[in-house]
Parts: structure tokens; C-alpha cells; sequence
């Protein structure tokens, strides 16, 4: 009696000849994925390694200077949570922060007027090259030597002032820097000046992903300018305005201090004192490392809460599908 066996189908063949384990393979796949894994280790090590000895070495320092008390050059002693506290009775670093607080709620400049700015260039007005160029220059100029140069523009007898009375303007001729709102905020408009061309060049980036053809239709529809920009480039234009966002909210209390230093030296009173002044101030020239320490975790736990907020915010915004 013979069996015969059921003929195998060219499908089922392939299947079993798919399913079976490439046994020389898999070693070769895996050492391929060890050596890429090493590779990548080799790459991001010494970013790893800076990130580590520049940022948390000193932040691990600062926070243990920050509970010592220190006077001068005599050593320095345990004093646990003492500079923390005593920051809520200190008339100054409380108007720092309240000073911190009104620059960050000019933060809309920051990121409307460099967009506008952006779009214009980038729609070609008449002049765009030489405005693209311009506009750029300021940030190219180092902050100190920004700083020494408006203070000599800003100085009540200075270019500024005598342009206003030459046009019959003599009641806008102020003391720029010396009074108590103006020279708070005219050093913000010194740093918009300074850093905002960056944020021109970044929207500049965005821009240029934006295909020509949907501004034009919008354009063609009648869209006048300031729809345009609303309702057509920041929806398409959220994870460029969102980097924009997170760095000027993280940086724009930073980049202040060489233009207090060249311009105001934190006065008139304690009108322009921020707290990153103040730290430096406190630790170099009142000698008091722990308290200067102490100073500067706060303002580093300020700047934190502010960059995690918007980080959260405008990443959510960023990366939202436009309707």
C-alpha cells in the first residue's frame, strides 16, 4: 500500500523559505548594531562630557555655595537654607525680580516684531537686501560695545534728544536712563535691538520652507497683510515661532547683563536691577559668595519655571496641524 504524499504548493514553499531564521545573519546584524551603537556613544559623548563639566559641575557647586555664608576672603561656614530666607526680607532682590518680570512681559516685541520684520524681506520690498544685511549687523556687534555706544545717544544731551527738539518734539527729550520706568525700558529696546536680528534670520529659515504659491493666493484673495501673517505664515510658521518662543523667554533676562553693566549699572536707584546683575554685584564686589549663590539659583529656578512653561506651550502650538 502506497501513501502518497499531498504536493506542496509553490506558496507554502516560499512562506517556509521566508520563515526560516537567517542563522549566519544574525550575528553579522548584531555586531553591526553594536558598532553603530558605539558610534553613536563615540558622537554624543563629548557633547555629554561639556554639558556635564560647564553646566552641571557649576550648578551642583553653586547650589552647595548657595547654603554656605561667606564674608569676604575669611572662609566661608554651613549655613543651610539662611540666604534663601533672607532674600524675602531684601527690598533689592525682590525689585530685581519684580524688574525681571516687567521685561518678560515685553516678550511679544520679542517674537511679533522680527516676524513682521522677516516677511517683509522675504516678500522682496523694495530694498530687501540691503535691509536683510541691516538688520543683521547689530547682532554681530558685541553687547558691551552696543551698551557704551546707545549710552552715549541716550545721554540727555546726547543725538537722540537733539534730533526730538530740532523737529519741535522737546517734551519727548527725556533723561532716557535715568528715570524710574524709561530706563528700564529703554535698555530693553537697546537689547531688542541688539539680539532681534537673530529672530529675523531664524523666521527668515522658516520662511523659506513656505511654498511662494500660498502666499500669493492669499495675496490674490485679497488677504491684506496683517491676515496674512495671522492666518496663512504663523500657522504654517508654529515650530519656528515655538524655538523663537522658548529661546527669547529663556534668554532675553541673560542677554541684559553687559548692556546694565555699559549702561545703567543697574540705576538710577534699583530701576534697571536685574538678578543676574545683582548676583554679580553681591559675589565680586560685596564678597559674599553664598548669598550671590543663592541669588543665582533663584534666578536660575525663575528662568526654569519660565523656559518649561513655554517649552510646554509653544512645542504643543509648534507642532499642531494647521486646520
Amino acid at each position: 500500500m502506497t501513501i502518497s504524499t499531498p504536493p506542496v504548493s509553490e506558496p507554502a514553499v516560499e512562506t517556509a523559505q521566508v520563515a526560516q531564521p537567517a542563522g549566519p545573519d544574525r550575528p553579522a546584524a548584531r555586531a553591526a548594531r553594536v558598532r553603530e551603537w558605539w558610534l553613536g556613544a563615540a558622537l554624543v559623548l563629548p557633547a555629554v562630557a561639556l554639558a556635564v563639566t560647564f553646566k552641571l559641575v557649576p550648578l551642583g557647586r553653586g547650589v552647595f555655595t548657595s547654603l554656605e555664608s561667606s564674608n569676604g576672603f575669611d572662609g566661608s561656614s554651613f549655613a543651610g537654607a539662611d540666604n534663601y530666607t533672607r532674600m524675602f526680607d531684601d527690598s533689592m532682590v525682590l525689585a530685581s525680580f519684580r524688574n525681571a518680570l516687567l521685561v518678560v512681559a515685553t516678550l511679544p516685541l520679542w517674537i511679533v516684531l522680527p516676524l513682521v520684520l522677516a516677511l517683509l524681506i522675504h516678500q522682496k520690498t523694495p530694498g530687501w537686501k540691503l535691509f536683510r544685511a541691516v538688520y543683521f549687523i547689530p547682532y554681530t556687534i558685541a553687547p558691551i560695545v552696543v551698551g557704551i555706544m546707545f549710552r552715549q545717544i541716550l545721554a540727555p544731551d546726547g543725538p537722540l534728544n537733539a534730533m526730538l527738539r530740532g523737529v519741535g518734539l522737546e517734551p519727548l527729550a527725556i533723561e532716557w536712563l535715568n528715570g524710574r520706568y524709561s530706563a528700564l525700558y529703554s535698555l530693553v529696546a537697546v537689547a531688542l535691538w541688539s539680539f532681534f536680528g537673530l529672530g529675523v534670520m531664524t523666521y527668515l529659515a522658516g520662511l523659506a520652507t513656505i511654498p511662494g504659491e500660498i502666499l500669493e493666493a492669499a495675496y490674490l484673495d485679497g488677504a491684506g497683510f496683517w491676515r496674512r501673517v495671522f492666518s496663512v505664515v504663523v500657522p504654517m510658521l508654529r515650530p519656528t515661532v515655538a524655538y523663537w518662543s522658548v529661546l527669547c523667554a529663556s534668554g532675553v533676562l541673560i542677554w541684559l547683563f553687559p548692556l546694565i553693566y555699559a549702561l545703567t549699572q543697574g540705576g538710577p536707584g534699583d530701576a534697571t536691577m536685574l538678578p543676574e546683575y545683582l548676583v554679580f554685584l553681591t559675589t565680586f564686589q560685596f564678597l559674599d559668595r553664598g548669598y550671590g549663590s543663592a541669588i543665582g539659583i533663584a534666578l536660575f529656578v525663575f528662568v526654569a519655571v519660565l523656559s518649561i512653561f513655554s517649552v510646554r506651550h509653544m512645542f504643543t502650538e509648534g507642532t499642531r496641524k494647521p486646520r
